[in-house]
């Protein structure tokens, strides 16, 4: 036991302590140096001493939890033990500090939408990855959100973090107020849905530099998150940010998208190429235009789905004629084009088409019109007509013209305006 101790305490031998960065209820956070590394590090104490049984359990979960999280975008974990009365835990050092003081620092001037998407992409993949994993963090919050050197996006701070079983939800009521979502403050047991909400009070917050509920008391802060009585965000932003921040804090979980659905929205395909180790599922699909652009540069044609798929059948033989003859009508659908499988826009073709089925809300359903007339303006706009073709394309087997589907959209998008104007006059 002797020779334990002495093993632990030596570990904290290997550090340099050059500042105190953060206290909290249970414990303290410390800036160090690792003296033959000469690297900075960030080593968490959390006090056991004096402790309820079931927080001394949730700090050894934290420890045990963050050694086995490896995402590019979740502080990274060096090293943990437990010494005397605390637990120790070493992570990564963030030098931009996190969120909450970067909007002090920024005194009133708003970061532009290109770095806000980047850091929403970011921590969507971090919560997408925890999700997969059936982690549920519970504490997402502009404190916990970290920024490098480089101003990219860490998440941090595990401390509340569960592991749900397949099926699982959690009931405890814990995290921060402001960041709450309406099932929790409900007493009503809640999903990863929970993180999405969360995280869509930090988004809005970042974006405008004031909290998404900010009341003077908890009953008048239940009330407007209860409400969703948001403030609006910055006229500088666009639209599609907006809804987009404004989707994860729609009441109903269900309604909320999940990370991985974010993530495959078309206004954030761009700041998704530019992320590293990236899923199959999330990697941005190069159109044709650019396509061919590569290989005219390079003279080498890339590999294509197409280019392989006479290979597999060769390789399959009677396997593979089988299987269309037993799924002849979805085989059709795969032998489309592959301009219109391959685009990035597939989220919102799948969201309208939904909404035709479902006659939803006329709210959600201008939403997706609206969408889907910025994403047509802006192809045009690139000349991007084989894309178009393939948005487009879903709306129908026979050809439509620019022009009738112009009209029909712009139809659609105006009846249901009216719709909106008159039940309000009728409220």
């Amino acid at each position: 036991m002797a020779n334990k101790i002495s093993e632990t305490a030596s570990k904290m031998d290997d550090y340099e302590v050059v500042e105190q960065i953060g206290r909290g209820a249970f414990g303290s956070a410390f800036l160090v140096i690792h003296k033959s590394e000469r690297r900075k590090y960030v080593v968490k104490k959390i006090r056991l001493a004096k402790q309820t049984e079931r927080c001394k359990l949730a700090a050894i979960q934290e420890m045990s939890l963050i050694s086995k999280l490896k995402s590019p975008y979740i502080v990274e974990y060096k090293d943990s033990w437990v010494e005397k009365d605390c637990v120790c835990i070493v992570t990564s050092y963030c030098e931009g500090g996190d969120m909450t003081q970067m909007i002090k620092k920024s005194r009133g001037v708003f970061a532009s939408e290109e770095k806000l998407c980047r850091w929403m992409v970011q921590l969507l993949l971090a919560i997408d990855y925890l999700h997969n994993n059936r982690v549920l963090h519970r504490d997402l919050k502009c404190s916990n959100i970290f920024l490098t050197k480089e101003n990219e996006v860490r998440l941090g701070d595990f401390g509340l973090a569960k592991l749900l079983g397949k099926d699982d939800l959690a009931s405890s009521m814990v995290g921060t107020p402001n960041y709450m979502c309406p099932e929790l403050l409900a007493d009503i047991p809640y999903g990863y849905k929970s993180d999405i909400w969360s995280l869509g009070c930090c988004m809005f917050e970042v974006a405008a530099h004031q909290p998404a509920f900010k009341a003077p008391d908890m009953a008048a802060l239940i009330n407007k998150i209860n409400r969703s009585s948001l403030s609006p965000l910055p006229v500088m932003y666009s639209s599609s940010l907006k809804r987009l921040i404004k989707s994860m804090l729609r009441k109903n979980p269900e309604h909320r998208p999940t990370a991985a659905e974010l993530l495959r929205h078309p206004h954030l395909q761009p700041y998704l190429a530019q992320c590293q180790n990236l899923s199959p599922v999330f990697k941005p699909v190069v159109s044709k235009s650019e396509h061919n652009n590569n290989e005219n540069r390079t003279g080498i044609p890339p590999k294509t789905k197409s280019a392989k798929t006479p290979i597999k059948h060769n390789q399959e033989g009677e396997e593979t004629e089988k299987r269309n003859k037993d799924t002849s009508s979805s085989s059709k659908d795969k032998e489309r084009p592959a301009k219109s499988q391959e685009m990035s826009v597939i989220s919102t073709l799948t969201l309208l088409r939904e909404f035709q089925k479902k006659s939803p809300k006329s709210e959600e359903r201008a939403e997706a019109l609206e969408s889907l007339l910025e994403l047509c303006a802006g192809l045009l706009r690139q000349e991007k007509f084989d894309e178009l073709e393939g948005v487009l394309k879903p709306f129908g087997d026979e050809t439509v013209s620019s022009r009738e589907t112009a009209i029909w959209l712009t139809k659609s998008l105006m009846n249901v305006k009216r719709k909106q104007n008159d039940d309000e006059t009728n409220l």
